[in-house]
């Protein structure tokens, strides 16, 4: 499975308006299959960006659970939430004949970093 950022995203900015970050919970995004946010949940812990964990049983092995957003978490939504920002973030990589998929996870963060260094004006 590929991973999808804008799902990741989407996954993100639902997690920052939860408001009970005491329990945990399978996400629900419109329109993206059950599995897919759950694979994606998964590689967001991988990441560090969110608490989760696998929720094992007969009808549901391989589900993961969400509950909030780590520090590095909140850093990076707080990077991309902006919607312009995260148009000029997507049109400055197709301009360089890339799609999102294909940037590292890395490189997005520091990218998106620049971008909000840009715009805020600030310099390194």
């Amino acid at each position: 499975m590929k991973r999808d950022m804008e799902l990741i995203r989407k996954i993100l900015l639902h997690l920052e308006e939860k408001q009970d970050v005491n329990n945990w919970d399978s996400v629900v995004i419109e329109k993206y299959d059950p599995k897919v946010i759950s694979y994606h949940i998964k590689l967001l812990y991988q990441a560090g960006l969110i608490e989760a964990k696998p929720l094992n049983t007969k009808d549901s092995y391989g589900m993961w659970l969400a509950k909030g957003l780590t520090w590095d978490g909140h850093d990076f939504i707080d990077a991309i939430k902006n919607d312009n920002i995260w148009a000029k973030i997507k049109g400055g990589i197709k301009s360089k004949g890339l799609e999102l998929g294909q940037v590292s996870f890395a490189v997005l963060k520091e990218y998106a970093k620049m971008e909000l260094k840009n715009i805020l004006g600030i310099d390194g």
